[in-house]
């Protein structure tokens, strides 16, 4: 009888070790290419990644946010283990600014743009989830800061 149950417990620990190999090789070795929302050659990009080399970036949407006529970048990526951040990357005529942090949420991204009030300042929808729970917030770029002017739900999602 006790060797029934140590055979069976042997089976579960090769079975779940097996397992966490698998993943650990997916991870360590994966060659996926996962679409970010932009070119890799984006200059906006680039310079995010030479200033936050560590950081993995998660999703990117590339639009006038700064009602300039040229294109910004917002760029979700992640902060912690469980945690996200967004930023946006400002052209400012070849020179780049980058705005202060705001939260972002951890699962399904999703940036949309929309000029709500049809004046001025391009707004942005962000959205998404964390563990089942989902939010979104509208966000506008004022004085190079990320402005929440409405939301519900991202502090369960972030």
């Amino acid at each position: 009888m006790k060797s029934k149950k140590a055979i069976i417990y042997f089976i579960i620990f090769i079975v779940a070790l097996l397992v966490g190999l698998w993943g650990f090789y997916r991870n360590q070795f994966s060659t996926e290419v996962r679409d970010i929302g932009v070119d890799a050659n984006n200059e906006l990009l680039r310079h995010f990644q030479e200033i936050y080399p560590q950081k993995e970036i998660v999703l990117c949407a590339y639009e006038d946010i700064s009602n300039d006529d040229l294109k910004d970048l917002l760029i979700i990526y992640k902060k912690e283990k469980r945690k996200n951040a967004m930023v946006a990357i400002i052209d400012k005529s070849g020179k780049y600014a980058i705005t202060e942090e705001v939260p972002a949420p951890l699962e399904n991204q999703r940036i949309e743009f929309k000029n709500i009030d049809e004046e001025g300042l391009l707004e942005f929808i962000v959205s998404g989830s964390k563990e089942g729970r989902y939010g979104y917030a509208i966000f506008r770029l004022e004085d190079m800061k990320l402005l929440d002017l409405f939301g519900e739900g991202m502090e369960d999602c972030c």
